[in-house]
């Protein structure tokens, strides 16, 4: 059983179910790549558990859960929102039903024939789909928020509506890809954006060989979501990056 520490987890992962996946965008290449494959690839990145979250689909979650089943690897089924405004992450408990987050899907109104296709995006603002990962009992966070064009900051839209998304009440937390902006997005210091925030990473991983490449430590008492939220109400001590970790790790030997 889990007796609570630092875990290694990815915050992003894709599969096959995502358009734009490895095997999808290079079919030459005859990948196949199955939940097998990418379970056994985070195992072999060290990593406690991961974030499932294919483009505003849910297909691969039970199939990469039962894939994981004889793992120590936990799988934290979610959703890769393609909203207006950004892409947001929606995350859900291990036990939570794939059903239901399906329902998440239809309140946002995203057809079942574009599961996958992150290229279409509901009419909804970004800060609109946070509010209703949370009315569905999951923790929303904003996806690689300093990527172009698909991270809010980033995005090709009017600064004020940035501001607006960015002082969301529903989201949880802002995932960077460039690690060295975490202090001021954690203190607030980015020009404009003055509210706080817990900061993750994740590989974004499009092929299995990526998973991992980019882990958050988190320290929990238990691996769900309440355990996230726990950690991110304390995210200075309790939300680290390798390079932040090994350097409070040396300090203390």
């Amino acid at each position: 059983p889990f007796m609570g520490g630092f875990i290694k987890m990815d915050f992003h992962v894709h599969t096959p179910v995502s358009y734009c996946y490895d095997d999808n965008m290079s079919p030459e290449l005859g990948l196949r790549t199955q939940p097998e494959h990418i379970v056994q690839a985070a195992v072999e990145a060290g990593l406690d558990a991961m974030v499932v979250s294919d483009h505003n689909a849910v297909t691969n979650i039970k199939p990469m859960q039962a894939a994981a089943a004889g793992t120590n690897l936990v799988i934290f089924p979610a959703i890769e929102l393609t909203t207006t405004g950004g892409h947001l992450l929606a995350i859900f408990d291990p036990e939570d039903d794939v059903d239901h987050m399906a329902r998440l899907l239809d309140r946002l109104e995203f057809p079942e024939s574009e599961s996958g296709n992150g290229s279409y995006s509901t009419h909804f603002w970004l800060d609109e789909c946070a509010r209703a990962v949370v009315d569905f009992g999951g923790m929303a966070i904003a996806a690689h928020i300093d990527r172009e064009p698909r991270g809010f900051v980033a995005g090709y839209f009017e600064r004020d509506i940035k501001k607006r998304i960015h002082g969301s009440d529903f989201l949880a937390g802002l995932e960077i890809t460039d690690p060295r902006g975490k202090p001021d997005w954690e203190q607030g210091k980015v020009r404009h954006y003055t509210k706080p925030y817990p900061v993750v990473q994740g590989s974004d991983a499009h092929g299995h060989a990526e998973v991992g490449r980019r882990p958050t430590h988190l320290y929990v008492t238990e691996l769900t979501l309440k355990g996230f939220r726990d950690a991110f109400a304390n995210y200075q001590d309790f939300v680290k990056f390798p390079k932040e970790l090994a350097l409070e790790t040396a300090l203390t030997d």
